[in-house]
């Protein structure tokens, strides 16, 4: 029913993992079903992120580890910066040009992350930073 494999990191700490479908960021909830077929709507403001992933288990350490300095990009756009509250940081490339309100796409600079595509909710953004 749904093509893409997915990791839902809510506000409160918790995941869901399963497939679901492209969604845009305007959209107030998202339709996944987890591993065990289960449906859920859920609202994209208990969500931390969405990951976009290539499997369903991965060392996050690695995911996020840059392999030393860049020399290209994975997607044209803006590389990006993010803290959320919890701590954790993320840095990739968005088509994004100026800081969004709601939430966004970004693509992780690392070409070994197991993420292939994160939406962010900005909600859970303490600090925002352009890097180009």
């Amino acid at each position: 029913m749904f093509e893409n494999k997915m990791v839902v990191r809510f506000k409160d700490g918790s995941t869901l993992s399963g497939f679901g479908d492209n969604f845009m960021p305007g959209e107030s909830e998202i339709l996944m079903q987890d591993l065990e077929e289960n449906l859920h709507r859920l609202p994209l403001s208990s969500v931390k992120m969405v990951c976009f992933v290539r499997t369903f288990t991965s060392d996050s350490g690695e995911t996020h580890r840059l392999p030393g300095k860049v020399l290209y990009q994975p997607v044209p756009g803006s590389r990006v910066r993010i803290a959320f509250r919890d701590g954790e940081v993320l840095e990739g490339v968005s088509a994004i040009r100026s800081r969004p309100r709601t939430g966004f796409f970004l693509t992780p600079l690392n070409p070994n992350s197991n993420n292939l595509h994160v939406y962010v909710n900005m909600d859970e953004v303490v600090n925002f930073r352009f890097l180009d």
